[in-house]
């Protein structure tokens, strides 16, 4: 089984984070876009952005993703793969579709965005494209409805997003600290509203409490006037993982979500997570590994929070669970969901018929839940 991947790496991800990984973990081949400098590059981006006038609704496309479309599609000319593979559709696909008759293989493409950041896209500026899709990954639950209208029920399947459980592993011992520590990761999709508020309350009710934030520095000023908390930007992976191993919890409230990254990760570390029950989150997290509230909330959060400076074992004690749930989650097993899902489409049968019997098939994750 021969698979070409188009695969992009987004800076805010750790590097042993983010979904190329499932490229790798599947063995397949890789095509990146690459960050062209100097004059003639800038030259050539401008001249496409005014030939080619994107559109909205191919949301991150820009014109290294345009070559690396068109490098894909020769390269497919060369090598013949079984199966092509775009793991981010919603900003990398566009050429591949608009030329799918040129394309020699069968297309599969991921799907990270909620169903309303995508329906311009699929209801009308490309309705009349989607049909050169013969397999969609969505790796949430909540996206299989409106991806199944617009694809087709017998081309759409689940398969969530993977995590490297060997890097994101708990730690020997988890410190004692004096205080609740807290981690924010990461931006995509972040409530600041909400923590902005859930913070400002912690701080005025002095809860005992430390909260860590990792986050890009231009999006700092979020928390201005926010002074219990300490903010850091491009800190190495070792580092997260420390913060990860050492939080008692990971605080994350989200407006919308499919999977998440930093919610993986989180759990790998046996690190258990605050969110909002939205879009896919409950796909990742249930009571047993964190906890679960309604969009926007406040005060049952900071709630929660003195709960837990008051009591600790409230949150070690889902620490086991939380490393249990990740492993669900490991590359492993979603890159053998994946693998099926190449074989089917070669061979014209139904992807979503392959998964289900790969996950029966999968069974319990084996690896012990310390590991």
């Amino acid at each position: 089984m021969q698979v070409l991947c188009l695969a992009k790496h987004w800076q805010h991800h750790t590097a042993s984070g983010g979904y190329d990984r499932l490229a790798r973990e599947t063995g397949a081949k890789v095509l990146q876009r690459t960050e062209w400098s100097g004059f003639l590059p800038r030259a050539l981006r401008q001249l496409w952005l005014k030939v080619s006038e994107p559109k909205a609704h191919l949301m991150d496309y820009g014109y290294e993703d345009f070559l690396a479309e068109l490098s894909l599609l020769a390269r497919s000319w060369i090598q013949k793969p079984d199966v092509v593979h775009v793991l981010y559709g919603d900003e990398q696909l566009d050429l591949l579709l608009r030329s799918r008759r040129l394309l020699p293989s069968p297309l599969v493409a991921s799907f990270h965005l909620p169903p309303a950041r995508v329906v311009d896209r699929f209801e009308r500026s490309q309705k009349h494209l989607t049909a050169g899709i013969n397999a969609a990954v969505v790796v949430s639950r909540s996206q299989l409805s409106d991806f199944q209208s617009w694809l087709g029920s017998d081309k759409v399947v689940y398969v969530p997003h993977g995590v490297d459980t060997h890097t994101f592993c708990p730690g020997k011992d988890k410190p004692q600290a004096s205080n609740l520590r807290l981690l924010m990761v990461g931006h995509h999709m972040r409530d600041w509203e909400a923590s902005h508020r859930i913070i400002d309350q912690c701080q005025i009710r002095r809860l005992p409490v430390r909260i860590d934030v990792v986050l890009k520095k231009d999006l700092w000023a979020v928390f201005t006037g926010c002074r219990n908390i300490h903010l850091q930007a491009g800190i190495s992976e070792e580092e997260l993982i420390r913060l990860y191993r050492e939080a008692d919890a990971l605080l994350i409230p989200v407006v919308d979500t499919t999977a998440n990254n930093a919610v993986l990760e989180a759990l790998a570390c046996g690190t258990p997570v605050i969110t909002n029950s939205v879009g896919g989150m409950p796909d990742y997290v249930d009571d047993n590994c964190g906890w679960l509230f309604d969009k926007g909330e406040v005060f049952g959060i900071v709630e929660l929070v003195e709960q837990l400076s008051n009591n600790p074992e409230i949150a070690r004690s889902r620490r086991k669970s939380a490393r249990l749930k990740s492993l669900d989650f490991s590359w492993d097993r979603v890159a053998r969901q994946m693998l099926a899902i190449y074989e089917a489409v070669a061979e014209g049968n139904s992807p979503a018929d392959a998964v289900t019997a790969t996950v029966k098939n999968i069974g319990v994750p084996l690896a012990s839940p310390l590991a």
